[in-house]
């Protein structure tokens, strides 16, 4: 067998689109030409009269096989099922949309809250600076003072019994019990 063929024939766009009209899938019309499906497809990829062909064969294929089904309609005659399963197997037609779709959609929700304040316009925003600026320098003797607070101070951590009633003595235990296998 000779090496494939590098380059398409001259009568490859007419003959490309005969055979898809005729129903051949990509892997036949590649064989009755000499060449690999890869090389087929590849040429179809660099040369757009080839790809052209191909999709005006394979319409005109599908065209072929709408119209037996509307003749058979038109006639009051059963459905063409060899026409209907060609139609579905090689050209994608359903009759329904499949019930086999199973669509999953996921949300991500961030258990968190965001809070805004209204702290008012800027101009109030800067006289309230301001006024809070030079309260700190007439007041720069003074320990610093808390600009804003918001937040409520946090918990004193004082102890509960005064320093002057010491807290007893924890028992202490000498006859404990011995534990013996599971308790």
């Amino acid at each position: 067998m000779g090496a494939p063929r590098k380059y398409p024939p001259k009568n490859a766009a007419a003959l490309i689109e005969e055979l898809a009209t005729q129903g051949h899938a990509i892997i036949g019309i590649a064989k009755k030409l000499g060449v690999g499906r890869e090389a087929f497809k590849r040429w179809c990829e660099e040369d757009e009269v080839l790809q052209e062909a191909f999709e005006v064969g394979r319409d005109a294929h599908r065209q072929a096989l709408v119209a037996l089904l509307m003749q058979a309609a038109v006639a009051n005659k059963g459905t063409n099922a060899n026409a209907m399963f060609l139609l579905k197997t090689m050209h994608g037609f359903r009759e329904t949309d499949s019930s086999n779709t199973n669509i999953k959609v996921g949300v991500a929700v961030v258990p968190s809250v965001m809070v805004v304040r209204d702290h008012g316009t800027d101009e109030e925003w800067e006289a309230r600076t301001a006024e809070q600026q030079r309260a700190l320098v007439l007041d720069a003797a003074s320990p610093p003072k808390v600009i804003e607070a918001d937040v409520p101070a946090p918990p004193s951590y004082a102890p509960l019994v005064p320093a002057s009633h010491p807290a007893p003595p924890l028992p202490q235990y000498t006859d404990a019990p011995a534990w013996k296998g599971n308790a």
